[in-house]
């Protein structure tokens, strides 16, 4: 095989269900300079079993067996062995399109430090959206704030996840980019958004290369539970960290600002804050709501009368007052009284 071009790592956890339809998506492209990394994650169906047998029919598939560890652990395991040039991530329950490396190898030849195409939705197996770039073409380093303009949408749709993306793994290396396996939600945007701020260059493909499979039970949206509140409260300081030093690139860049607050702030955010007033929780104490308030600080678009976050006025009302021990003694009150709408 010639000098390998593009690493896929696919994570790999009793995915029997999907397994076949995600691997053949890929034994089918066209495309020749490639790795397809399976990391088996402790699987105890027969995923072992069906990466195997890839594996052994096309010399592109390889497969790693380790003990279950997390999605994290197992992308990280695929980074440790890539060959790449570029790596690109799929998970074992989606697909790529027809014809997907094909198009994602094309925006490589302009050599960027990243390329980023659009992805179809499938809701229950039915077709339901896709979400694509605007243009294709190139940005180099005078020009990637145009890259913005051109591929953020208000909600940042494309970059909720690392998948249909293409990633220089010599940048990777450079700064030691690693999944964070102490998280359990959004590591991945997280991951995508510490790459982007060292991404000097970039392309843009304006078609699907990947089928995104939402199943019932895995919508990210829905009731915020104690479990989901206490996971967004460890990811979110990490990742608006993280956007405030890609935005700190493009200061005037109005996209990005609007992507960090309708994405950060009144979608996650917001949803903790939510949790706050509605039931009586461990997770209300002060030290945390100076952490949301440290986040909302940065976040130049806030205002009281918001459009994005109805119904919120109360909460943007408590953080202009900026008195933490004051609105956790508000929540703690309208939760008590709220709490019986909820249960």
């Amino acid at each position: 095989m010639d000098k390998v071009q593009i690493s896929i790592i696919i994570p790999v956890y009793n995915a029997e269900e999907w397994l076949d339809r995600c691997l053949n998506s890929i034994l089918i492209q066209n495309y020749s300079s490639c790795e397809v990394i399976l990391v088996n994650d402790g699987s105890t169906d027969s995923s072992p079993m069906i990466c195997e047998k890839y594996s052994s029919m096309d010399p592109r598939f390889r497969t790693i067996h380790q003990k279950n560890m997390g999605v994290s652990e197992a992308r990280n395991a695929g980074l440790n062995v890539a060959d790449g040039r570029y790596i690109m991530f799929a998970d074992s329950d989606d697909a790529l399109s027809p014809g997907a490396l094909d198009a994602m190898s094309e925006g490589t030849e302009s050599d960027p430090d990243f390329v980023t195409g659009g992805f179809n939705i499938y809701n229950g197996g039915l077709f339901y959206a896709d979400i694509c770039p605007r243009t294709d073409g190139f940005y180099g380093q005078d020009s990637m704030d145009m890259f913005w303009n051109d591929t953020m949408s208000r909600e940042g749709e494309l970059f909720r996840g690392p998948w249909a993306k293409l990633y220089r793994r010599s940048i990777i290396k450079r700064y030691s980019l690693r999944f964070n396996a102490k998280l359990s939600y959004a590591e991945d945007k997280l991951f995508l958004y510490d790459f982007l701020k060292h991404a000097s260059s970039a392309y843009s493909v304006s078609v699907p290369v990947y089928d995104y499979y939402r199943h019932e039970g895995s919508l990210s949206g829905g009731k915020t539970t104690e479990r989901r509140a206490a996971q967004l409260l460890d990811v979110l300081p990490l990742c608006a960290a993280s956007f405030v030093d890609l935005t700190g690139r493009f200061p005037d860049n109005q996209s990005l600002r609007r992507v960090f607050h309708n994405d950060i702030i009144c979608c996650d955010l917001m949803r903790v804050l939510r949790h706050f007033i509605k039931k009586p929780t461990i997770l209300l104490t002060e030290s945390n709501l100076r952490i949301l308030y440290d986040i909302m600080d940065k976040d130049s678009m806030m205002r009281l009368l918001e459009r994005r976050i109805p119904g919120q006025i109360l909460n943007v009302f408590l953080y202009r007052i900026g008195n933490v021990s004051f609105t956790r003694s508000v929540y703690r009150m309208t939760s008590s009284i709220l709490r019986f709408f909820y249960d």
